[in-house]
């Protein structure tokens, strides 16, 4: 080291007296040069030129030594960067036992200048020298500290009229950042776990953060080498909540406003970890225990009818009443009801209902009345609720259970379409409006004055399953007829995403040659659906056939003839549907064949343009020869929604029943009541209809319902229907036509809930609620044994509002099943709240819910920051790195909760915080020190003996933070 020291320093030195040579300056010159040259030569420290005078002294020895360096310029360098500061140079002359010379002496001002006029050093250097800053425009490099840990020495920055550019590609790439796209020199960016948008639009100088536009000006972007570059405050903005850049130190220390790629994988690990440990519960549901028996309701029916019709001579009004009974309790661990007929002494229709009881399956035991004889029909099902069946290739019924006493609207495009009372727990629209493909709502009006919404769609899936799902549908019916039992079963199951596989089994009593007989039938399906160039398709086959051997004297037919094939496929070309079916089928039917082609066009949204053709292909018993019958339909469907006002219209031509049209009116713009106008043409408009009705929407005082029909085919016939509940008490329906039939019935209505007849309970599909609100110290959202009741916290459901007593209870009755509720409590005791959790109820039968309701301490998170002694800072430095430091409490998603800056103690206080788990984030924010902050650390709050003791002390040590850590909870 010390011989090529040497070398360089001649070169200089030779350099610099060949260059007096050849001046026309005398000795005397050339000796002033040398006398220039002996102190800036020297050591540098602080970028001074420094250099011992004896060194200098030995260039007379060594001129010839010019050729080891090409310039002066690059050994000076060279030079500068060899030689350490005086420190360094002592403590390395001291092992390699050099001695070092204490006399040294700094260049002058006027001393460097003449060095800069003669070449010898360069401008930047000079200025350095002389303790300036260089303010030259372009790149520069940059230690770059983000969230207080180091990603690179050599950030480059761009300087531009001292203005400060932040490359942005580079700057993705240091925190390994892929979720933009760059589209030439634009980019757009989702960032962190919310998914900010960010575009920057270099070619119309436009920057957009979750739509809304930044304030820019001409300078703010600028492109240089294939970067894009942002002005450093434009660039915080976007990513950044706090910046500190030194020019000097050539340092830049960034906290983002994002969480980064590598954050989001920490807490993505930390939620897995906690999700392992079952602490994570947003959503708290409550529904009914199951019981052997409890008693439930009773609603009590009693009607007087007046009845006069056309046929009686003398006019005379004939009298008549009914009664009812139906009762509505749990029972054998499901739910019971049935109907008791007061007025002819039997009971109707005895159902055992066990909802949900396997994946969305419902379990239902019947013994339903067969006639009027008293003759009845044991009944098993279990199957899927879908909401709607299917009674032709295009004719929908939606038929849904719903609270016992309801008043049900069916709705499309959110207008009333249909109205119905339910019966027995049960309503069933048959409106031409049902149609393939389509969504609905009903809109359930529960005698307690709740309203419910339940979504139907009619959307056609061909019974297909995702991979793994089963789908049952098992009916076994007695039959009254023939004495014996009916099975027809039916097993979906998902063996991939694309394809089900289906298979059933039909087992039924026929009466073949005066005898019943075992008619047993199998059959096979397979569904595939996928998409092929983004377009949806599927497919269906299936075949089957009866198993058994029976010949029909009648006809001769023979059973084992009994069997078929079918073909399915559909495909959805943009706004065109394509559908073609085909069926072969034995010798025991009378169709050989039957092909059906379906296609169906959308231009807009409310307009359907479709068409189907049918041709079936048909044997004739009698002379062998094989016939074709075709059938043609044409439609065109229009739906228009425009606020209050529904209009439909429909044309539909058949090749049997020619043409049919409609248009229909539903106007919903008066406050109380739906208006609906109906107008159908038969027989190519030969036969017109027309029908009014006017219907309440839900009134909870006074339900009615009215309706006038006139037909041209018979033109005296001209009905007039009314009905009307008022205060879920009394009851009142009219009938009258123009012929004079007239029936009046009114009445009394009334549910009693037999554990409480005092209650008022008007919906006897309902469930008591009993809710218990307590302090949930160790944020389990369960209810432990020796946890602290609190009263006073009032809890609404619905519009019903109750206080918890002194034992933290509230008692709610009549509680509709079926429907989820939210439990809307408000705790009026300080520092105590929900917190996140929304607890949900949902009565399945009529035994009580106990819903535990937990309320959560609101505690203070409290945390020292200890400067450790190896640092050696006074009092004044540690109140500058306290004001430098950021804590950050997250929940355990990465959402921000608070942030805090400590005191000049050190000492920083969070307040609002949970009994739960979260993710603290203490950084450095200087560029005085390196320390490297602490990224999502896991924090537990705990509620003990209602006092605030959750308290962390993070030490700061030479390098980096770190937090002490307790046993258990991490609490000290």
């Amino acid at each position: 080291m010390k011989k090529k020291r040497s070398i360089i320093i001649l070169g200089v030195i030779a350099l610099v007296l060949i260059s007096a040579k050849y001046t026309s300056k005398n000795n005397k010159e050339n000796q002033g040069v040398e006398q220039i040259i002996k102190p800036v030569i020297e050591e540098s420290q602080d970028k001074k030129l420094i250099v011992p005078i004896e060194e200098v002294q030995e260039t007379d020895q060594l001129q010839n030594s010019k050729k080891e360096e090409s310039s002066s310029q690059k050994a000076l360098e060279l030079f500068k960067e060899e030689i350490p500061v005086k420190q360094e140079q002592e403590t390395k002359a001291q092992k390699k036992s050099i001695p070092v010379v204490p006399k040294q002496r700094q260049a002058t001002e006027q001393e460097l200048k003449e060095l800069m006029e003669k070449g010898i050093i360069t401008d930047e250097e000079f200025i350095l020298e002389n303790g300036g800053e260089i303010n030259t425009d372009g790149i520069h490099l940059y230690s770059l500290y983000i969230n207080g840990e180091r990603k690179t020495e050599s950030y480059s920055t761009f300087i531009k009229d001292e203005e400060v550019y932040f490359p942005l590609i580079s700057f993705f790439e240091l925190i390994n950042f892929r979720n933009f796209e760059r589209i030439e020199n634009n980019v757009n960016a989702k960032l962190g776990d919310s998914l900010e948008d960010v575009v920057v639009d270099t070619k119309n100088n436009r920057i957009l953060k979750n739509n809304e536009e930044l304030k820019l000006t001409s300078d703010s972007i600028k492109i240089f080498d294939g970067e894009i570059y942002l002005e450093k405050d434009v660039f915080r903005k976007l990513f950044l909540t706090n910046l500190a850049l030194s020019k000097e130190k050539e340092k830049i220390n960034m906290t983002l406003n994002f969480s980064t790629p590598e954050e989001i994988t920490i807490r993505q690990n930390n939620n897995e970890r906690l999700l392992k440990e079952e602490k994570i519960v947003n959503d708290i549901f409550y529904s009914n225990d199951k019981k052997l028996f409890e008693l439930g309701y009773l609603r009590t029916e009693l009607n007087q009818i007046f009845k006069k019709s056309e046929y009686e001579k003398n006019g005379d009004w004939q009298s008549d009443w009914e009664a009812k009974l139906e009762y509505q309790g749990a029972f054998l661990y499901g739910e019971i009801t049935t109907t008791y007929d007061v007025r002819n002494h039997l009971f109707e229709d005895i159902k055992l209902r066990y909802d949900d009881i396997y994946k969305g399956h419902t379990l239902e035991l019947g013994n339903y009345k067969y006639m009027d004889d008293g003759a009845r029909e044991w009944d098993i099902s279990f199957k899927k609720d879908k909401g709607y069946i299917i009674t032709g290739s295009k004719n929908y019924v939606i038929k849904e259970n719903v609270p016992l006493g309801s008043r049900v609207e069916l709705l499309y495009l959110g207008i009333i379409i249909d109205i119905q009372n339910a019966t027995n727990g049960v309503v069933e629209f048959k409106n031409d409006e049902i149609k393939e493909d389509r969504n609905y709502q009903l809109k359930i009006y529960t005698p307690d004055g709740k309203i419910l919404i339940k979504d139907i769609s009619t959307t056609s899936n061909y019974n297909q399953q995702n991979k793994g799902e089963v789908e049952y549908d098992i009916n076994i019916r007695e039959d009254h007829e023939s004495k014996r039992n009916k099975i027809d079963s039916k097993v979906y199951y998902g063996l991939t995403d694309h394809l089900t596989l289906g298979m059933g089994y039909l087992r039924e009593p026929e009466l073949i040659n005066d005898e019943y007989e075992y008619l047993d039938k199998g059959r096979l399906e397979a569904v595939y659906s996928d998409y092929i160039y983004s377009l949806p398709y599927t497919f269906r086959v299936g075949g089957d056939k009866v198993f058994n051997e029976f010949e029909y004297k009648v006809n001769e037919k023979n059973t084992k003839d009994d069997y078929s094939y079918d073909f399915l496929g559909q495909i959805d070309i943009k706004k065109v549907r394509l559908r073609l079916e085909h069926e072969s089928k034995g010798e025991f039917y009378e169709d050989k064949y039957k092909t059906k082609f379906y296609v169906r066009y959308t231009p807009i949204k409310a307009l359907d343009l479709e068409y189907e053709r049918e041709e079936a292909t048909k044997r004739d018993g009698i002379y062998g020869i094989d016939y074709k019958e075709k059938i043609n339909k044409y439609s065109i469907e229009y739906s228009k929604a425009y606020k209050d006002l529904l209009l439909t219209g429909e044309y539909e031509y058949h090749t049997e029943d020619k043409g049919k049209y409609s248009f229909n009116t539903y106007y919903t713009g008066l406050r109380t009541a739906t208006l609906k106008l109906e107008n159908t043409w038969k027989n190519d408009g030969k036969d017109y209809e027309v029908a009014f009705s006017i219907f309440s929407n839900g009134n909870r005082l006074f339900d009615y319902n009215l309706e006038a029909r006139y037909t041209e085919q018979e033109k005296d016939k001209f009905t007039f229907r009314f009905s009307t509940n008022y205060n879920n008490w009394f009851d009142y329906e009219m009938f009258v036509d123009k012929k004079g039939n007239q029936e009046h019935k009114f009445g009394i209505d009334h549910i009693t809930d037999l554990r409480n007849p005092k209650a008022k309970i008007k919906n006897m599909d309902s469930s008591p609620l009993k809710v218990i609100t307590f302090v949930d110290k160790n944020d389990n959202d369960i209810y432990d044994e020796g946890e602290e009741l609190i009263k006073n916290v009032e809890v609404q459901i619905g519009e019903q509002k109750i206080n918890t007593n002194e034992n933290g209870e509230a008692m709610f009755y009549g509680v509709p099943n079926y429907v989820t509720y939210d439990l809307e409590p408000k705790i009026k005791k300080p520092n105590f709240l929900l917190g996140n959790n929304k607890v949900q109820v949902q009565g399945k039968n009529t035994a009580t819910i106990v819903a535990h309701i937990p309320v959560k301490p609101m505690l203070t998170l409290t945390g020292f920051i200890n400067v450790e002694d190896i640092l050696e800072l006074n009092s004044i430095d540690k109140m500058r790195l306290y004001e430098e430091l950021l804590v950050t409490v997250k929940d355990t998603s990465g959402k921000v909760i608070d942030r805090a800056i400590p005191d000049e103690q050190g000492i920083f206080e969070i307040s609002g915080l949970l009994p739960k788990k979260y993710l603290i984030e203490v950084v450095y924010m200087g560029i005085d020190y390196q320390i490297d902050g602490i990224n999502d650390e896991i924090v537990k709050l705990t509620y003990v003996d209602k006092t605030d003791n959750n308290y962390y002390v993070f030490n700061i040590k030479e390098h980096g933070i770190s937090m002490l850590k307790g046993e258990g909870e991490n609490k000290i």
